[in-house]
């Protein structure tokens, strides 16, 4: 075997790892068929904005989630494998793209005890779904599916890291080369060091407004919806509205994801790149589901109340959340519905009644998780399919509060409200769904924000909840 011709204190792992790769080039030249090799190594913590700042061209496609609380985090960029698709079938050809690689994929780990949290030294495909299966329509930045498979992925558990670097191995792939890439794509990580991503959060700006036309607008929407609620058998619509801003100097994303994640540490910051100027990014309150060694958490989050200036004021508000009829209905469809469809697709869901609360920084929300054990013939695509959208970004019957979605509102969703996440070779999986969110280019930001229409919602105040949450994004956008 060839000796490694590098300096590192890493240089007898990558000797092993130079062994792994060689045999598997052997494979690829006999079957003359690719081979998709993952390695994973232990590494001292880094903080993913950092290396999306140093180590990622901004050409490059990127996905990024942390929990600040939580301290979970897992960030991917470059290109190793990239697949899109449009249609009513879309989960399903994703299903099948991801499971024809994850049986290609060859697997090589070094990372001792993190590896057993959170399946963090297996290969993660991450996917982004639009709203709408046709994809984001005028827009047209992201297709109705998209995945991508990173050359990079860090994933990080409190003081544990775990860097994967995924490769294909063809007839013509120079291992030396590769395994020299190995050692520089480490020694980069290393360098970065436990220092936090350094670059200013800057002086924020006044946010932008919605203008007095586009409240009337939304109002009127929302008056036709309840009025359409009266006549059909719709309980439920959840309307949105998109505000745009355009900005003298160009927005920085980054900066942005470092003061929602200040801001909103109970959330899931994120960050979608396809490298081509345009960034969908957010800090959303909701998780789609959590799959974890055949355990899967998911949450009903629906009903929604401002915070209080004091103690006091907030615990009226909570007590007054907790006790409203309409928003504890509203609630209470979300529940059904995330019941229903998980026992739809051969699950036995649990959870715990009356709701609780989720207190974010200016807002706090009715909360009920929901858990349930998962075979593992059953994909997890298979339930990001039966639980999008829920009664939360779309309304009830889902179908219906769908078709009137289209005619009320006047913009495309695009991945607005939409799962976000990925699927693990090992069978884990996390997706969030992409609200409080904004879509950036250069000068131009999309903002976007809805309210759950029911029975006895007033226009007034459901226009005042959509400009509070759309505060809270554009305060970290400038």
């Amino acid at each position: 075997m060839p000796v490694v011709s590098y300096c590192s204190y890493r240089s007898q792992d990558l000797s092993s790892a130079y062994a792994f790769i060689d045999r598997w080039l052997g494979h690829a030249k006999a079957s003359h068929q690719p081979q998709l090799v993952s390695l994973s190594f232990d590494i001292a913590p880094v903080d993913p904005l950092a290396v999306l700042a140093r180590l990622a061209d901004r050409r490059d496609r990127h996905l990024y989630m942390e929990n600040s609380r939580a301290g979970e985090s897992v960030v991917g960029f470059g290109t190793t494998l990239f697949y899109q698709t449009d249609g009513a079938r879309r989960f399903a050809h994703v299903r099948r793209f991801i499971d024809q690689w994850r049986s290609k994929t060859r697997r090589y780990s070094e990372a001792g005890g993190t590896a057993a949290l959170g399946g963090a030294d297996w290969a993660r495909f991450f996917c982004a779904f639009t709203f709408f299966p046709e994809g984001a329509g005028g827009d047209g930045a992201f297709r109705a599916a998209t995945v991508i498979l990173p050359q990079w992925q860090l994933v990080q558990y409190g003081a544990r890291g775990v860097l994967t670097l995924n490769h294909l191995v063809t007839s013509t792939t120079n291992v030396g080369a590769l395994v020299d890439s190995l050692a520089e794509q480490l020694q980069a990580v290393e360098r970065l060091g436990q220092q936090p991503w350094g670059e200013p959060l800057g002086r924020l700006a006044p946010p932008a407004q919605p203008a007095p036309e586009a409240g009337q607008r939304f109002k009127a929407a929302v008056s036709r919806a309840l009025g359409h609620m009266t006549r059909h058998s719709v309980q439920k619509i959840v309307l949105a509205h998109a505000l745009d801003w355009v900005s003298i100097e160009p927005f920085q994303p980054l900066a942005s994801l470092g003061r929602l994640r200040q801001r909103y540490p109970d959330c899931h910051v994120f960050s979608l790149s396809h490298g081509d100027n345009k960034t969908f990014m957010g800090a959303s309150p909701e998780r789609l589901l959590r799959l974890a060694q055949g355990r899967l958490v998911t949450d009903a989050l629906a009903g929604s109340a401002p915070r209080g200036a004091t103690p006091q004021e907030d615990d009226r508000l909570t007590q007054g959340l907790l006790h409203n009829p309409k928003e504890r209905g509203e609630h209470c469809l979300v529940v059904e519905f995330l019941a229903r469809q998980l026992q739809e697709v051969g699950l036995r869901p649990q959870y715990q009644q009356p709701p609780g609360i989720l207190r974010l920084s200016n807002i706090q929300h009715l909360h009920t998780p929901m858990w349930a054990t998962v075979p593992r013939q059953i994909h997890p695509l298979h339930i990001v399919e039966a639980l999008h959208p829920t009664p939360a970004v779309a309304g009830v019957p889902t179908r219906e509060a769908c078709d009137q979605i289209l005619r009320f509102e006047d913009f495309e969703r695009g991945l607005y409200a939409a799962p976000l996440g990925w699927v693990g070779a090992n069978g884990d999986s996390e997706f969030i769904v992409g609200i409080r969110s904004a879509l950036i280019a250069d000068t131009r930001a999309r903002l976007y924000s809805g309210a759950g229409i029911v029975a006895g919602s007033d226009p007034d105040r459901e226009w005042a909840e959509i400009k509070l949450k759309f505060r809270a994004l554009g305060e970290s956008l400038v």
